[in-house]
C-alpha cells in the first residue's frame, strides 16, 4: 500500500473533486427532488469530512516543512486571507438578494459575515474552517509543548460552544476531522501502520455504537466521520484514483462550495429537473474559474499584498 501517494496534493485533491460534487448535487436536492437525494441524504456530513480532514493534514504538513515561519504567518496569510474571500463571496449574495427582491435585517447580514448567519449562502463549513485555523495558531503559539493536545481540547470545546449556539449538529459532528488529519501527519507512519489493519475499524465502529447506545449520539458520529476518512486514505492506497474532471474540481472546492446557490437561487423560479440542474452546473463551473481568477488579483493587490 502506498501512503504517500494516497496523501500526496493529486490524490487528495482527485478525492476532494468527488465529495465536493456530492456536495453539489446534496444542496440542489434542496431545490429540486432528484433520483440521488435519498442516497446523499444517507451519507449526510460524511461528504463534507474529507474536506476538513484534509484541511488539518495539510497545515500540519506546511508546519513540520515551515515551522515557526508558518505558525507566525496564519494570521494574514491563512485566517485573514479565507475571511477576505469568503466576504467577496458575500458581496455577490448581498447583490443577488437585491435583484431578487429579498430582505435580510441589518443584523443578519452583519452576522452573516461572521459566518454565523447566511443571505442565501452556505456558511456553516467557512465558520469552523476560520475556528480550526484560529485554534491551530493559538494552540502552537501559545501552547508549543503541547500543541496538538491543545488543538484537540480546543476542538472539543468548540463542540460545547456550537451546541450551545446553534444547537444545529451539522455545525460540529465531524470537526474532529481537522485534529484527525493533523494526527496523521504528525504520526504518519505509527497511524498508517494501524488504519490499514481491519481491526482497526472494527473498533471504531464499536467504539461508535456504544457510545451512541449511551447517548453519545455527537461523539458517535465523530467516531465515525474520523473512520471514513482514514477508510479513504486506505482505498487510496491500496488503489490510486485519477480522474482529470475530479482532479480539476478539486482545485475549486471553495469556490464551488460558496458560489454553488448563486445558480440555484437564480434559476429556481424559471427551470426544473435536469435542465435545472445542468445549467446550475455549467453557471456554478465558470462562476468558480473566474472568481478564483478574481481571488489571485484580488491578492496581488498593493493593500492586500502582505495577505497573499
Amino acid at each position: 500500500m502506498n501512503f504517500n501517494r494516497a496523501l500526496s496534493k493529486e490524490q487528495t485533491s482527485c478525492i476532494n473533486g468527488i465529495f465536493v460534487l456530492f456536495v453539489f448535487l446534496s444542496h440542489f436536492g434542496q431545490y429540486e427532488t432528484m433520483p440521488w437525494n435519498n442516497l446523499l441524504l444517507a451519507i449526510g456530513q460524511l461528504m463534507v469530512a474529507p474536506f476538513l480532514f484534509y484541511s488539518g493534514y495539510g497545515i500540519m504538513e506546511q508546519i513540520q516543512r515551515r515551522g515557526v515561519a508558518y505558525i507566525d504567518g496564519m494570521p494574514r496569510k491563512r485566517i485573514l486571507k479565507f475571511y477576505i474571500h469568503f466576504c467577496m463571496a458575500l458581496c455577490i449574495y448581498l447583490f443577488l438578494s437585491f435583484l431578487l427582491g429579498k430582505e435580510y435585517s441589518f443584523v443578519r447580514i452583519v452576522l452573516s459575515f461572521t459566518a454565523l448567519s447566511s443571505i442565501g449562502n452556505s456558511n456553516w463549513y467557512v465558520f469552523a474552517i476560520l475556528a480550526m485555523y484560529s485554534i491551530v495558531y493559538i494552540s502552537f503559539k501559545q501552547c508549543k509543548k503541547h500543541s496538538m493536545t491543545s488543538c484537540v481540547l480546543f476542538t472539543i470545546l468548540y463542540i460545547v460552544m456550537m451546541d450551545v449556539i446553534k444547537n444545529q449538529a451539522w455545525w460540529y459532528n465531524i470537526i474532529l476531522c481537522f485534529p484527525a488529519g493533523m494526527i496523521l501527519s504528525k504520526y504518519k507512519d505509527w497511524v498508517c501502520s494501524i488504519i490499514q489493519k481491519p481491526v482497526f475499524f472494527v473498533f471504531m465502529i464499536t467504539l461508535a455504537l456504544v457510545l451512541y447506545l449511551f447517548s453519545f449520539s455527537i461523539l458517535a458520529y465523530e467516531i465515525i466521520s474520523i473512520a471514513f476518512c482514514f477508510l479513504i486514505v486506505d482505498v487510496c492506497a491500496f488503489k490510486e484514483i485519477k480522474n482529470d474532471i475530479f482532479h480539476f474540481l478539486g482545485q475549486y472546492v471553495f469556490e464551488i462550495y460558496i458560489l454553488q446557490r448563486i445558480s440555484m437561487n437564480i434559476f429556481d423560479r424559471y427551470l426544473n429537473d435536469w435542465i435545472y440542474l445542468i445549467v446550475c452546473i455549467l453557471v456554478t463551473f465558470v462562476l468558480a474559474y473566474n472568481f478564483k481568477k478574481l481571488e489571485t488579483k484580488v491578492d496581488g493587490l498593493h493593500i492586500f499584498k502582505n495577505f497573499s
